[in-house]
Order: C-alpha cells, then structure tokens, then sequence
C-alpha cells in the first residue's frame, strides 16, 4: 500500500474516533435525559459510529487492493509486451547476421572463384 493511501486511511480512522469523541463529550454535556438513559445513549451511538468506521475502513481496504490488483496486471501486461519485444528484436538481430554471414560467404566464393580464373590465365600464358 503507498505511504499516501496509508496515511489518508490513518486521517480516516484518527478523524472517525474524534468525531466520536467529540459527539460523546457533547452528548454529556447537553443531554436532558438522566445519566443511566444518557450513557446508554452514548453506548449505543458510539457502537453505531465505530461499526459505520469499520465499514468504511474496510471498503477503503477492499478499494486499495482492487488498485493494487489492478496496478500488479498492468504491470504483468508490460512485462509480457516487453518481453515479446525482446525477443522478436533479438530473432531480428540473428536474422541480420546469418544474412550478413551468407553474404560473407556468398562474396569469398565469388572472389575465390575469380582468383582462380585469373591462376589459370596467368598459367596457360
């Protein structure tokens, strides 16, 4: 996971459980229920907040690998493509050669044969 996704992830979870925090804090303080009725209250809403912070924690987490997933195919796909390249590249650089060789070949015998021609003409004379 990249250090910008782990800290958005991070600020997420940190901003969730201040803003339960606060929500508690100001529950207390403003609440016109008795205390048993309030904390209850509090209880049950924090409950409520921190399964809703899970949810989403776990949806970035399920999004993250979804990328990671897709970047790692990606990735795989070029690999693949380069690879091909290489070697198709490479049969093209032996093809050359072998051509380049039989030509080699090619103009020694005809050389070779034109010395020959000229041995025997300077023989007969």
């Amino acid at each position: 996971m990249s250090e910008e996704r782990t800290e958005l992830l991070t600020g997420l979870v940190v901003g969730a459980l201040v803003g339960v925090g606060l929500g508690i804090g100001l529950g207390f303080l403003f609440a016109p229920r008795p205390g048993r009725e309030t904390r209850e209250l509090v209880r049950k809403k924090a409950s409520e907040v921190g399964e809703r912070v899970r949810e989403r924690a776990h949806e970035a987490t399920d999004r993250v690998r979804g990328a990671a997933a897709e970047a790692a195919g990606k990735a795989r796909e070029a690999a693949a493509e380069l690879a091909h390249k290489g070697r198709e590249a490479i049969q093209e650089g032996v093809e050359r050669v072998r051509q380049a060789y039989q030509h080699g070949v090619e103009a020694a015998q005809e050389k070779r044969e034109e010395l020959l021609g000229r041995l025997e003409e300077l023989g007969e004379s």
